[in-house]
């Protein structure tokens, strides 16, 4: 079967991708995800669609955490701000992470990928490294 779905997800880097993610506190990461999604939504199913409504969701905490993580800066960690940034920190890493899985499984169904395989994208790298392992995988995928 001919792999046509990652070229089109090639971005570049993973090292660049994980400075710019970085220096924008991850809000560049989800602008990411959202290129990724929409390619891999092109070779789903309706049904089998990553929603809009969740990479969305994913966007908006993202900007909530930076907005918290510079509001933190100017309160005392007592403060109720502190807190609630702790929580939105926690979100967003909580939706990177079923993001990737959400990848990971529509890759391997596209790809038609064998546990044993080049092709998979495995488990335990997904939930430790998501979306700098998706990068990673695709960028080996292209030869690269």
């Amino acid at each position: 079967m001919e792999n046509k779905i990652t070229p089109k997800l090639e971005y570049g880097s993973t090292w660049k991708l994980l400075g710019l993610g970085i220096i924008t506190y991850a809000v560049y990461i989800a602008h990411y995800i959202k290129k990724q999604t929409a390619v891999i939504n092109e070779h789903c199913e309706d049904n089998e669609r990553i929603s809009d409504t969740f990479i969305t969701f994913i966007i908006v905490i993202s900007y909530l955490s930076l907005g918290f993580f510079f509001a933190y800066f100017f309160v005392e960690e007592t403060h109720p701000i502190a807190g609630i940034s702790d929580i939105i920190e926690f979100i967003n890493s909580v939706v990177f992470i079923v993001w990737g899985f959400k990848a990971r499984n529509r890759m391997n169904a596209i790809l038609s990928a064998e546990k044993k395989g080049d092709e998979w994208f495995h488990g335990l790298p997904t939930f430790l490294f998501t979306p700098l392992y998706f990068n990673y995988k695709v960028n080996k995928l292209n030869g690269k």
